[in-house]
């Protein structure tokens, strides 16, 4: 394979050493004891700072004493939130203006301050109190950095708390029973007048009863829904009726009424009984013999009178039951009518009863309240006087403040831990932004850079398909790490952009599963546009299709009338190029188009990516041969690391076309169809 040399390298591309290296080693230490200063610096100041601020906070220490508050007992169904709001309200209490303002003269009067004087704003900042979560007990907290004085702080604040709210029991006690009191006697007074009114808008407005539908007016609306109701089935029995009788009278049925029942139900007996004689003269005489018989003839003639007669008697019966119906309609309809005329004069009475019994229900509610009322205030009163202290919240000191032996805040060793490693990250993040800032510009000198191709030794493990980076057969693992190099399909789209028409069809045919001692044998003759086929001259013989990209790509670089025995990729001198010419224009190619490593490619590279793109979209591997000609088995084994979970699928299949070819001469010439 032929490989781009630069200055710098022997034949056999290694570098010669000398002064170039020796300057890059200083240009190193050079960088890396700058960037070993700076760290330093970093870290060192950050340091400096941090832990300074870290250990020059003043200690804080807490004093506690724990408060139990016990709601009122007015009612046994009281809740947590009852609880809650008590306990609240003592703490409101507790951290008042006015209680910390009696604290602090307190604490004056006793001589209970230090050098350091207390004000009211700056014993407002040192109290708290804290409910403890799920129980009635506050805990009443005191934090400074003079852990002498916490303690004595909160002993003042509890006594004045404690004699304060005693005195203020006393004072609700007294106030309560008396305002008790009167609001009895309001409340019955209201009760009173509520119970008058009611039995006098009863009186008023005829309601008898509590229950709405129990009133006369409302029983005798329901009755006359009932018989509209009633009324209206009969008027449609009745029309339904009349519509059957005209219907059965339009087609000619026989419709029957009840008093033309009798005679129409003999009359049809003595015609059975003319029919049953005449079908039996009918079995023992010839028509013609009947026909002269008199006796006969008058006993037919005395038939057709019959049914005439009957005839006649069904539509007499039908008109009478027409009539019958019609009359029954009229009477439903009139019924109808006279009740749904009560029904209307009904409603607008049970429209104004509604309005009145609604009326009578808001004052009976209203009494509801009032007497609710009522009761609840007489058993206020009754609570009052069997126990007056379980009225009002009671509170007991759990425990008392002490001396804090050590602060609780700040934690010195855990922020100066944070300290150190916040250091130690902007001191790493100050190194990598140096790195970036002065990064080194990644250029080749053109000066430096003389292209030389060479050939390959030969190696015979994978000349055929993949080059010759296999070892040997027998190490399926070895396979799959050293197959060529595979290019993606934007590194292939860029090298079919920078490509000339000679190349550019190059590169088609390899993407196609053409090898590259088969290429140098191709002739213009072994190309055939009328059948899409490409004949390769090797020991199979073997025929490739030619896909819409791979014409295109034909039709870029084929001459208008090509000589068939003329070489497809020739020199000035009409000679077919060689395998080492071939390998130069594609390296020339990826260098051209700015790859990565452009000595890794070549068309080796380009047939392994075109097998590794055939074997991930599910290809099996033993159909490859269809496409790039017989495959050694240990090279099989090393594609089979790219095929897809699942059962394999056959070449028809898929898709053949490499996705880059597509994409670009797709571009190239705005579309292309199976057709092309």
């Amino acid at each position: 394979m032929p490989r781009l040399l630069t200055r710098n390298d022997d034949l056999y591309g290694y570098p010669y050493p000398g002064r170039h290296y020796e300057a890059a080693d200083y240009s190193n230490r050079l960088r890396n004891r700058r960037r070993l200063m700076l760290f330093l610096s970093v870290l060192i100041a950050s340091l400096l700072v941090s832990l300074a601020y870290t250990f020059m906070r003043p200690a804080v220490y807490h004093s506690k004493a724990t408060l139990l508050v016990t709601p009122p007992v007015i009612n046994e169904q009281l809740g947590d939130i009852s609880n809650l709001q008590h306990v609240e309200l003592e703490r409101q209490a507790l951290l008042s203006h006015a209680m910390l303002s009696a604290t602090l003269d307190t604490l004056s009067a006793e001589g209970g301050q230090t050098d350091d004087e207390i004000t009211l704003a700056r014993l407002d900042a040192m109290l708290d109190v804290v409910p403890v979560n799920d129980t009635n007990l506050v805990e009443l907290i005191a934090a400074g950095p003079d852990k002498e004085q916490l303690p004595a702080i909160i002993s003042v604040w509890l006594e004045t708390y404690l004699a304060s709210h005693g005195e203020s029991l006393a004072n609700e006690s007294a106030a309560e029973t008396a305002d008790i009191s009167r609001q009895l006697d309001e409340i019955r007074q209201k009760v009173d007048a509520k119970r008058a009114q009611l039995e006098q808008y009863r009186n008023d407005y005829d309601i008898v009863s509590m229950e709405r539908n129990e009133n006369r007016i409302l029983k005798r609306l329901n009755g006359l829904t009932d018989s509209l109701n009633k009324a209206n089935e009969d008027k449609v029995v009745a029309q339904a009726r009349v519509g059957a009788i005209q219907a059965a009278l339009a087609q000619g049925r026989p419709v029957g009424s009840d008093r033309a029942q009798a005679g129409l139900v003999s009359l049809e007996d003595r015609l059975v009984g003319i029919q049953e004689q005449i079908e039996e003269l009918e079995r023992e005489f010839t028509p013609q013999y009947m026909a002269m018989d008199p006796r006969i003839a008058a006993l037919v003639k005395k038939k057709k009178l019959l049914e005439d007669k009957i005839s006649k008697k069904r539509r007499e019966g039908g008109d009478i039951a027409l009539a019958d119906a019609q009359q029954d309609l009229a009477s439903a309809r009139q019924s109808v009518s006279n009740i749904q005329q009560q029904l209307d004069d009904q409603k607008q009475k049970v429209m104004e009863f509604t309005t009145r019994f609604a009326e009578h229900e808001a004052l009976q509610e209203e009494l509801l309240l009032l007497e609710a009322q009522y009761r609840d205030v007489q058993q206020r009163q009754v609570q009052i006087e069997v126990n007056k202290k379980k009225l009002f919240s009671q509170v007991a000191v759990k425990t008392y403040p002490f001396l804090p032996d050590r602060p609780v805040y700040p934690y010195y060793m855990r922020d100066a831990g944070i300290s150190v490693a916040a250091s130690l990250l902007l001191a790493l993040l100050s190194v990598w932004f140096h790195d970036y800032m002065n990064r080194p510009a990644q250029r080749v000198p053109v000066a430096d850079i003389h292209p030389v191709f060479v050939s390959a030794p030969e190696r015979s493990a994978l000349t055929q398909v993949a080059g010759d980076r296999l070892p040997h057969a027998n190490a399926p693992l070895a396979l799959e790490q050293q197959l060529p190099r595979e290019l993606s399909e934007n590194e292939v789209l860029a090298q079919l952009e920078t490509a000339g028409p000679e190349t550019r069809l190059l590169i088609a045919c390899l993407l196609t599963g053409l090898r590259a001692d088969e290429l140098t044998a191709f002739r213009w003759g072994d190309i055939d546009l009328d059948a899409d086929s490409l004949h390769i001259h090797n020991q199979t013989g073997r025929v490739v299709g030619i896909s819409p990209p791979m014409k295109a790509a034909v039709a870029g670089y084929m001459p208008s009338d090509p000589d068939p025995d003329c070489p497809v990729w020739q020199d000035a001198g009409g000679e077919a190029l060689s395998d080492n010419d071939l390998e130069a224009l594609i390296t020339c190619t990826a260098h051209d188009a700015g790859l990565t490593r452009p000595s890794e490619v070549n068309t080796e590279t380009f047939l392994h990516t075109y097998i590794a793109y055939l074997v991930r979209k599910g290809v099996k591997l033993s159909e490859l041969d269809k496409v790039v000609g017989r495959i050694p088995p240990t090279v099989l084994a090393a594609y089979g690391v790219f095929s897809p979970p699942g059962s394999a699928l056959s070449l028809d299949s898929i898709e053949p076309v490499y996705p880059a070819l597509q994409t670009f001469f797709k571009t190239q010439t705005g579309g292309l169809s199976a057709t092309d």
